[in-house]
């Protein structure tokens, strides 16, 4: 899958939502000592400076509030009729 977060155009690609927030924490300015961690802060952060609500439960809830809220889009990496891959 393809994750891109729309803010920042940045594009991951990842078979699994647990990758993809590792790649967060570990670009994020912060040093976080796990993924929980990091969405708590990062949950924190969006509630404070931006108004946004995004729950922090497990990395599923996660990202289905970071698409919720406009923050990440989601896409199959497969390409013409799942032939290619990009």
């Amino acid at each position: 899958m393809r994750y891109k977060l729309l803010k920042r155009n940045r594009i991951f690609r990842s078979d699994s939502h647990s990758r993809f927030i590792k790649w967060m924490r570990e670009t994020d300015l912060q040093q976080w000592n796990d993924n929980k961690d990091f969405m708590e802060g990062y949950a924190y952060r969006k509630s404070t400076f931006e108004n946004m609500f995004i729950r922090y439960d497990n990395e599923d809830v996660f990202v289905e509030d970071l698409q919720k809220n406009n923050l990440l889009k989601i896409e199959s990496s497969k390409g013409l009729f799942g032939l290619f891959q990009f």
